[in-house]
This record gives C-alpha cells, structure tokens and sequence, in this order.
C-alpha cells in the first residue's frame, strides 16, 4: 500500500475562518502603537534640536557670565585693544575675543577655549573702571552684562 502524505500549508490552517482572531488584532495593535510612540518621540527631538541651533541658550549665558565675573574680579589689570578684553593676572595675560562665531578665551596668546558659540557680534567696552560686553547671537537676540573689577589698570597693555 501506498501512502500518500498531503503536504499542509500552515497559512491555509490560519485563514480557514477567513478573518482576524483576536490575539491577532491585539497583537497588530501593539506593533501600530509601538512604532507610533518612537514616530512621536523622533519628531520632538528634530523640533528641539532644529529650534536652538541659532540660539544662545540662556543658561550659557550663565556660565559665561559667571567665568566672566570671576575671570575680572581676579585680574590686576583690565584694557581693551580691537574689540579684544585683556586682562592680567599674576603672570598670565588672558584675552578674550570673537573667533568665527564664538568667544573664545586665550591665555599667553595660546589656546582655543570656547566660551560661547552660535554668536554674532561680540563687543567690549570700558566705561571708567566698570567693562561691559553686549553680545548678539544669530537668531539676533543681544545680551549685555557689566563686569567691576576689584582692582583698577595698573599699566596698559601692548598687543
């Protein structure tokens, strides 16, 4: 005798009742709503990261300040050369100046330490012994902060 084995499809067996079990739409369910939630999640990282690429976040400026504040209070001489801040502090003379569209910070005519990015304009002025910095960033917003120093110009600086 000859014995004849019928191959099954297993999707024939599934589609006998010609619809969706529950299981089914609940598991369909669950692979619609996961793929929904990190849709969602993308989407405000994008919108968070396109909106701040101009703009100088506020607590940025913070932290700039307060190196500021501290960076003149510890100076025994301040001067302003091209829109430049000079100031010297035992033996080092630090400069701070726009590089590009950031602030940067250099001691002894050396290095590259940024204090601020996405900025504009940078711009040092010295009104009697008070020094104050007006600072725009890209998106056009100004930020203007004034610095006294404890100590007043002993001697000039010479660039």
């Amino acid at each position: 005798m000859k014995m004849f084995l019928e191959k099954v499809n297993p999707f024939v067996i599934l589609r006998q009742n010609d619809g969706f079990t529950m299981i089914e739409m609940l598991f369909s369910l669950l692979i619609l709503m996961t793929i929904s939630l990190f849709v969602v999640q993308l989407f405000s990282i994008i919108q968070t990261q396109v909106g701040t690429i101009d703009k100088l976040h506020p607590k940025e400026w913070e932290v700039f300040t307060m190196q500021m504040h501290q960076e003149v209070r510890s100076s025994k001489s301040q001067d302003i050369l091209g829109n430049r801040l000079y100031l010297l502090s035992s033996d080092q003379l630090t400069s701070i100046e726009q590089y590009e569209d950031k602030v940067r910070r250099r001691v002894d005519g050396k290095g590259h330490e940024v204090m601020l990015q996405n900025i504009s304009k940078f711009h040092v002025e010295q009104d009697g012994s008070v020094i104050v910095l007006v600072i725009t960033d890209k998106a056009g917003t100004t930020f203007s902060r004034s610095f006294h120093p404890y100590l007043r110009n002993e001697k000039e600086v010479d660039e």
